[in-house]
Protein backbone atom coordinates (compact mmCIF):
# COMPACT_ATOMS: atom_id res chain seq x y z
CA UNK A 1 0.00 0.00 0.00
CA UNK A 2 1.05 3.46 -0.41
CA UNK A 3 3.00 5.26 2.04
CA UNK A 4 2.52 2.51 4.26
CA UNK A 5 6.55 3.07 5.78
CA UNK A 6 6.86 5.27 9.14
CA UNK A 7 11.04 4.56 10.02
CA UNK A 8 12.66 3.19 7.67
CA UNK A 9 12.57 4.65 4.50
CA UNK A 10 14.80 6.43 1.73
CA UNK A 11 15.32 9.28 -0.64
CA UNK A 12 12.71 8.96 -2.98
CA UNK A 13 9.77 7.69 -1.15
CA UNK A 14 10.59 10.51 0.95
CA UNK A 15 10.59 12.93 -2.33
CA UNK A 16 7.07 11.30 -3.63
CA UNK A 17 5.40 11.08 0.02
CA UNK A 18 6.05 15.15 0.47
CA UNK A 19 4.83 16.13 -2.68
CA UNK A 20 1.46 14.15 -2.53
CA UNK A 21 0.60 15.62 1.43
CA UNK A 22 1.92 19.16 -0.01
CA UNK A 23 -0.36 19.03 -2.67
CA UNK A 24 -3.23 17.86 -0.59
CA UNK A 25 -3.94 21.63 1.01
CA UNK A 26 -4.95 23.01 -2.02
CA UNK A 27 -8.36 20.44 -0.78
CA UNK A 28 -8.02 21.99 2.88
CA UNK A 29 -10.78 24.40 2.47
CA UNK A 30 -13.36 22.45 0.26
CA UNK A 31 -12.74 19.47 2.99
CA UNK A 32 -13.46 21.90 5.66
CA UNK A 33 -16.47 23.46 3.51
CA UNK A 34 -17.39 19.59 3.66
CA UNK A 35 -17.49 19.21 6.91
CA UNK A 36 -19.51 22.53 7.80
CA UNK A 37 -22.06 21.35 5.74
CA UNK A 38 -22.69 17.49 7.85
CA UNK A 39 -22.28 19.22 11.00
CA UNK A 40 -24.89 21.56 9.90
CA UNK A 41 -27.25 18.61 8.64
CA UNK A 42 -26.50 16.45 11.63
CA UNK A 43 -26.93 18.84 14.18
CA UNK A 44 -26.29 18.87 18.24
CA UNK A 45 -28.03 17.72 21.30
CA UNK A 46 -27.32 20.35 24.34
CA UNK A 47 -28.94 18.78 27.76
CA UNK A 48 -29.68 21.46 30.78
CA UNK A 49 -28.58 20.73 34.35
CA UNK A 50 -29.92 22.37 37.20
CA UNK A 51 -27.55 24.02 39.52
CA UNK A 52 -26.90 23.43 43.09
CA UNK A 53 -27.89 26.86 43.75
CA UNK A 54 -30.10 28.59 40.83
CA UNK A 55 -29.13 32.15 42.06
CA UNK A 56 -25.36 31.40 41.82
CA UNK A 57 -24.00 30.28 38.12
CA UNK A 58 -20.49 29.51 39.93
CA UNK A 59 -22.41 26.64 41.91
CA UNK A 60 -21.54 23.22 41.06
CA UNK A 61 -24.36 21.82 38.46
CA UNK A 62 -25.88 18.37 39.61
CA UNK A 63 -27.11 15.61 37.11
CA UNK A 64 -31.10 16.59 37.48
CA UNK A 65 -32.23 17.24 33.67
CA UNK A 66 -34.58 20.42 33.47
CA UNK A 67 -34.41 20.98 29.32
CA UNK A 68 -32.61 19.62 26.38
CA UNK A 69 -32.30 21.86 23.00
CA UNK A 70 -31.66 20.72 19.54
CA UNK A 71 -32.06 23.10 16.36
CA UNK A 72 -35.54 21.48 14.33
CA UNK A 73 -34.72 19.96 10.78
CA UNK A 74 -31.16 18.86 11.36
CA UNK A 75 -30.96 14.82 11.62
CA UNK A 76 -31.06 14.49 15.64
CA UNK A 77 -33.46 16.65 15.67
CA UNK A 78 -35.92 14.67 13.75
CA UNK A 79 -34.73 11.47 15.38
CA UNK A 80 -35.46 13.05 18.60
CA UNK A 81 -38.86 13.66 17.96
CA UNK A 82 -39.50 10.29 16.62
CA UNK A 83 -38.16 8.74 19.81
CA UNK A 84 -40.14 10.55 22.03
CA UNK A 85 -43.28 10.15 19.30
CA UNK A 86 -42.91 6.22 20.17
CA UNK A 87 -43.08 7.27 24.36
CA UNK A 88 -39.51 7.54 24.49
CA UNK A 89 -38.05 9.64 27.05
CA UNK A 90 -34.61 11.34 26.02
CA UNK A 91 -33.49 12.20 29.14
CA UNK A 92 -32.57 8.33 29.24
CA UNK A 93 -30.55 8.25 26.01
CA UNK A 94 -27.05 9.82 27.19
CA UNK A 95 -26.01 12.24 29.46
CA UNK A 96 -24.47 13.73 25.88
CA UNK A 97 -21.59 15.31 27.75
CA UNK A 98 -18.61 17.46 26.65
CA UNK A 99 -15.44 17.49 27.56
CA UNK A 100 -13.95 20.95 29.14
CA UNK A 101 -17.78 21.94 29.67
CA UNK A 102 -16.67 25.15 32.32
CA UNK A 103 -15.05 28.82 31.74
CA UNK A 104 -12.34 29.74 34.51
CA UNK A 105 -13.21 33.08 35.57
CA UNK A 106 -9.86 33.71 37.98
CA UNK A 107 -7.58 31.17 39.68
CA UNK A 108 -10.58 30.04 42.62
CA UNK A 109 -13.56 30.34 40.45
CA UNK A 110 -15.17 28.64 37.86
CA UNK A 111 -18.56 28.42 36.05
CA UNK A 112 -19.13 24.46 35.05
CA UNK A 113 -21.80 24.07 32.15
CA UNK A 114 -21.80 20.45 32.02
CA UNK A 115 -21.53 17.97 35.50
CA UNK A 116 -17.73 17.49 36.28
CA UNK A 117 -17.17 19.41 33.60
CA UNK A 118 -18.24 17.38 31.27
CA UNK A 119 -15.49 14.47 31.69
CA UNK A 120 -16.40 11.41 33.91
CA UNK A 121 -13.59 10.21 36.02
CA UNK A 122 -13.04 7.28 38.69
CA UNK A 123 -11.79 8.25 41.97
CA UNK A 124 -8.34 7.21 43.07
CA UNK A 125 -8.04 6.47 46.69
CA UNK A 126 -5.45 5.40 49.60
CA UNK A 127 -6.68 1.38 50.78
CA UNK A 128 -4.23 2.27 53.46
CA UNK A 129 -6.01 5.20 54.72
CA UNK A 130 -9.49 5.54 53.61
CA UNK A 131 -12.32 3.96 55.53
CA UNK A 132 -13.92 2.69 52.39
CA UNK A 133 -12.00 2.23 49.36
CA UNK A 134 -13.76 4.05 46.31
CA UNK A 135 -10.33 3.74 44.16
CA UNK A 136 -12.14 2.96 40.40
CA UNK A 137 -15.79 4.63 41.48
CA UNK A 138 -17.41 7.23 39.96
CA UNK A 139 -19.42 9.82 41.54
CA UNK A 140 -22.06 9.42 39.03
CA UNK A 141 -26.04 8.15 40.60
CA UNK A 142 -26.09 5.65 37.92
CA UNK A 143 -22.86 4.07 39.56
CA UNK A 144 -24.57 1.32 41.60
CA UNK A 145 -21.92 1.63 45.12
CA UNK A 146 -22.50 5.17 44.92
CA UNK A 147 -26.14 3.89 46.09
CA UNK A 148 -24.76 0.58 48.18
CA UNK A 149 -22.30 2.35 49.87
CA UNK A 150 -19.51 0.17 49.69
CA UNK A 151 -17.83 -1.35 46.80
CA UNK A 152 -17.93 -5.10 46.49
CA UNK A 153 -19.89 -7.63 44.71
CA UNK A 154 -23.15 -8.55 44.65
CA UNK A 155 -23.30 -11.27 42.17
CA UNK A 156 -23.33 -13.95 44.70
CA UNK A 157 -26.15 -12.31 46.99
CA UNK A 158 -29.73 -14.50 46.57
CA UNK A 159 -30.98 -11.31 45.81
CA UNK A 160 -29.45 -11.22 42.32
CA UNK A 161 -31.52 -14.10 41.52
CA UNK A 162 -34.77 -13.28 43.06
CA UNK A 163 -34.45 -9.92 41.04
CA UNK A 164 -32.84 -11.05 37.61
CA UNK A 165 -35.32 -14.21 37.00
CA UNK A 166 -38.19 -12.28 37.41
CA UNK A 167 -37.03 -8.87 35.11
CA UNK A 168 -35.92 -11.35 32.62
CA UNK A 169 -39.22 -12.73 32.70
CA UNK A 170 -40.96 -9.88 32.46
CA UNK A 171 -38.89 -8.32 29.81
CA UNK A 172 -38.87 -11.62 27.45
CA UNK A 173 -42.09 -11.08 25.88
CA UNK A 174 -41.20 -7.31 24.49
CA UNK A 175 -38.11 -7.65 23.77
CA UNK A 176 -39.17 -6.82 19.73
CA UNK A 177 -40.70 -3.96 21.01
CA UNK A 178 -37.97 -2.95 23.61
CA UNK A 179 -35.18 -3.08 20.10
CA UNK A 180 -37.96 -1.26 18.21
CA UNK A 181 -39.68 1.58 19.88
CA UNK A 182 -36.59 2.03 22.16
CA UNK A 183 -33.28 0.89 21.36
CA UNK A 184 -32.76 1.25 17.63
CA UNK A 185 -33.64 4.83 17.01
CA UNK A 186 -30.96 5.51 20.60
CA UNK A 187 -28.01 3.57 18.70
CA UNK A 188 -28.99 6.13 15.74
CA UNK A 189 -28.74 8.81 17.73
CA UNK A 190 -25.75 8.31 19.46
CA UNK A 191 -23.92 7.08 16.46
CA UNK A 192 -24.69 10.36 14.98
CA UNK A 193 -22.95 11.73 17.77
CA UNK A 194 -20.58 10.07 17.17
CA UNK A 195 -20.16 10.70 14.01
CA UNK A 196 -20.29 14.66 14.94
CA UNK A 197 -17.53 14.34 17.34
CA UNK A 198 -15.13 12.25 14.77
CA UNK A 199 -16.21 15.23 12.25
CA UNK A 200 -14.84 18.11 14.94
CA UNK A 201 -11.91 16.35 15.92
CA UNK A 202 -10.76 16.06 12.08
CA UNK A 203 -11.55 20.13 11.67
CA UNK A 204 -10.31 21.51 14.57
CA UNK A 205 -7.45 18.92 15.84
CA UNK A 206 -6.12 16.70 12.85
CA UNK A 207 -6.10 19.54 10.12
CA UNK A 208 -5.61 22.50 12.17
CA UNK A 209 -2.96 21.11 13.98
CA UNK A 210 -1.05 19.98 10.45
CA UNK A 211 -1.41 22.66 7.77
CA UNK A 212 -3.37 25.53 9.88
CA UNK A 213 -1.48 28.61 8.38
CA UNK A 214 -0.91 27.57 4.73
CA UNK A 215 -4.37 27.62 3.27
CA UNK A 216 -7.25 29.89 3.47
CA UNK A 217 -7.32 32.61 6.35
CA UNK A 218 -6.39 30.11 8.76
CA UNK A 219 -3.76 30.98 11.98
CA UNK A 220 -1.50 28.34 13.34
CA UNK A 221 -2.07 28.25 17.41
CA UNK A 222 1.36 27.21 19.20
CA UNK A 223 -0.42 27.71 22.42
CA UNK A 224 -2.65 24.20 21.26
CA UNK A 225 -0.25 22.45 18.61
CA UNK A 226 2.91 21.20 18.75
CA UNK A 227 4.89 23.02 16.24
CA UNK A 228 6.75 20.55 15.63
CA UNK A 229 4.41 18.38 14.76
CA UNK A 230 3.19 21.27 11.93
CA UNK A 231 3.49 19.84 8.68
CA UNK A 232 5.75 22.34 7.02
CA UNK A 233 8.02 22.04 10.41
CA UNK A 234 8.57 18.18 9.43
CA UNK A 235 8.70 18.58 5.94
CA UNK A 236 11.59 21.04 6.60
CA UNK A 237 13.01 18.38 8.90
CA UNK A 238 13.08 15.52 6.89
CA UNK A 239 14.31 17.97 3.81
CA UNK A 240 17.52 18.90 5.48
CA UNK A 241 18.79 15.41 6.56
CA UNK A 242 17.75 13.94 2.80
CA UNK A 243 19.69 16.88 1.09
CA UNK A 244 22.40 19.49 1.56
CA UNK A 245 21.07 22.84 2.18
CA UNK A 246 22.49 26.64 1.19
CA UNK A 247 23.69 29.29 3.58
CA UNK A 248 20.25 29.90 4.44
CA UNK A 249 19.09 26.44 5.30
CA UNK A 250 16.92 26.29 2.47
CA UNK A 251 17.40 22.72 1.41
CA UNK A 252 18.92 21.70 -2.71
CA UNK A 253 17.05 18.92 -4.16
CA UNK A 254 19.98 18.41 -6.67
CA UNK A 255 22.37 17.04 -3.81
CA UNK A 256 21.42 14.49 -1.82
CA UNK A 257 23.20 14.40 1.40
CA UNK A 258 25.69 11.21 1.97
CA UNK A 259 24.56 8.68 3.95
CA UNK A 260 27.07 8.74 5.98
CA UNK A 261 26.37 12.62 6.61
CA UNK A 262 22.96 11.87 7.44
CA UNK A 263 21.90 12.51 11.10
CA UNK A 264 19.24 9.93 11.26
CA UNK A 265 20.44 6.19 9.63
CA UNK A 266 17.28 4.63 8.91
CA UNK A 267 16.97 7.25 6.25
CA UNK A 268 18.02 5.74 3.49
CA UNK A 269 19.73 6.39 -0.02
CA UNK A 270 18.34 4.94 -3.15
CA UNK A 271 19.80 2.42 -5.27
CA UNK A 272 22.92 3.70 -6.50
CA UNK A 273 22.31 1.84 -10.06
CA UNK A 274 19.18 4.05 -10.61
CA UNK A 275 17.02 0.97 -10.42
CA UNK A 276 14.32 2.68 -8.28
CA UNK A 277 14.35 5.76 -9.96
CA UNK A 278 10.42 7.11 -10.70
CA UNK A 279 9.27 4.37 -7.87
CA UNK A 280 8.55 5.29 -4.24
CA UNK A 281 8.33 2.16 -2.47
Amino acid sequence: MSFGWTVLFREGSWVEFRQFVLNQRKNAQSRIDTIDNELKKIGKITVIYQREDEEDETSKLTERRVGLATRTGTSLGKLLRAYTARGGNYFDISMFLIPDSYEVIDENTRIEYQPFTGVLSPKSGDVQTDNIDETGLYDLWKDPPRKLGEKKSIWDHQDVRNTGDRVLAMRSWVNQEIKELRNEIEARILKLCDLREQLLHEKNELIMGAIAGTFGDTEFNPQTFLPDLHTSKITYFFDSIFFETDEEGKPDFTKPRPYDERALKTLLQDAPTGEEKYTAL
